[in-house]
């Protein structure tokens, strides 16, 4: 009876090993990170099991860190997968253009924006987000998604 606890606690340690092995994942780490250099494919969170979207359905990402260039200010542009082919939905800056982490504390920041009206962009599976400098070469900047998801 006294290892009762440590049952219990393995038993715990190894369902939650397994849920996170055979759970749906968004992406690994990396591709949630995007650099002027590499653009972040991001799932859209629940997008398979999902109808069509109706007009006026927008998606939501969240921003779990960013890292400014010591060059100038980047922008994040932000694209929909359209049937195979990339369309610009809009983009944002974070402001104001200072370091931010959720891990070390710092608050989430989330963006709407509005799904396009066209039959290719109905069911919306995934999204590319890419930093573009505004000036300067945005050398060091880096965003780090947390999720993308249809509201």
């Amino acid at each position: 009876m006294r290892y009762h606890c440590w049952v219990l606690i393995a038993i715990c340690a190894t369902a939650f090993s397994v849920l996170r092995i055979v759970s749906p994942v968004q992406a690994s780490e990396g591709d949630m990170r995007a650099t002027v250099d590499k653009p972040a494919r991001v799932t859209i969170s629940g997008a398979t099991a999902r109808a069509s979207v109706s007009g006026g359905a927008r998606v939501v990402v969240t921003i779990e860190a960013y890292e400014p260039s010591k060059t100038g200010p980047v922008a994040a542009v932000v694209s929909l997968l359209c049937s195979d082919k990339l369309q610009e939905i809009g983009r944002f800056g974070i402001f104001p253009s200072e370091a931010f982490s959720v891990s070390r504390g710092g608050k989430p920041q989330r963006f709407g924006f509005l799904l396009p009206d066209e039959p290719a962009c109905r069911q919306p599976q995934s999204i590319e987000i890419s930093l573009e400098p505004q000036t300067g070469n945005g050398v060091g900047a880096s965003i780090t998604i947390g999720s993308a998801s249809i509201e």
